[in-house]
Formats: structure tokens, C-alpha cells, sequence
């Protein structure tokens, strides 16, 4: 069984191997029973404020409306809490850890909302089939 790494609000997210350990954290477990989204916010020093946001039985593929709504919530966030820091999502579903296009289709419609409330997205995840996967922009 793999060990994972505890992180603390304050803990510096130095590189994209601390980063995949954050994930690794946040999915708690990567045979996920359901879907879901988790979020977390970095500082502009990129350290963990220790703020996630589950959001539970999220649709298949992501609904505009929704998508506007969870856009809001990252800006408040990093408005209020950390300005000109940035957001992490972890998207959790049952299966194997082959991507689909409706993980390519969260990574890309996530990533456009993010932009366009001026959040940065540090990273987008998919945990599933026992492993956490890094989705990169032109992965969408």
C-alpha cells in the first residue's frame, strides 16, 4: 500500500511532483465509488491555504450553468483568500484510468471558465482505476 503524503495549510506546492502528491491527498482514495470534483487553493507563493471544496455527484460531462457557478466560487476564493493565487481540482469517478472525453471535456471547460474569472488553474486531475493522472491544457 502507497504511503501518501499529509499536507497542512502553509505547506509549499514547490513543483509538479508535489503537486501530483497533492492530488494523490486530496482523492484520498483513487477507486472513487462516484463522481466528484474536489478543490483546493494555493497562495501566490503557491503554499495551501488548507480551504478544499468537495462537490459531490457531478453530471458526466459539465453543464454551463454549473460551470459559471464553480468559476465564481474559484475567483471569491482567491480574491478573498489569496490574491494571485491559484486553484487545484481533483475529478474523481468510478472506472479505469483511461482517459475519456468526458475527462478531456471537464479538464477544457474548467480551464476556460477559469480563465475567463481570471483564475489560474495550478492543475486538473482524474483519479480513477487506482491512479491520479495529470491533465494539461492541450489534453482537452
Amino acid at each position: 500500500m502507497d504511503t501518501i503524503t499529509p499536507f497542512r495549510p502553509g505547506d509549499e506546492i514547490a513543483d509538479d511532483a508535489e503537486l501530483l502528491e497533492l492530488a494523490h491527498f486530496l482523492a484520498g482514495g483513487v477507486h472513487p465509488r462516484r463522481r466528484s470534483l474536489t478543490v483546493t487553493w494555493l497562495d501566490a507563493d503557491d503554499r495551501l491555504l488548507g480551504l478544499a471544496l468537495p462537490i459531490e455527484d457531478v453530471p458526466l460531462r459539465p453543464d454551463a450553468a454549473a460551470l459559471v457557478g464553480l468559476g465564481t466560487v474559484l475567483r471569491s476564493v482567491v480574491d478573498d483568500e489569496a490574491p494571485g493565487g491559484s486553484a487545484v481540482v481533483v475529478l474523481e469517478r468510478p472506472g479505469d484510468a483511461t482517459l475519456t472525453a468526458d475527462d478531456r471535456a471537464w479538464n477544457r471547460d474548467l480551464r476556460e471558465q477559469a480563465d475567463a474569472q481570471g483564475v489560474r488553474l495550478r492543475g486538473f486531475f482524474v483519479a480513477a482505476g487506482g491512479q491520479v493522472r495529470p491533465l494539461a491544457l492541450d489534453d482537452a
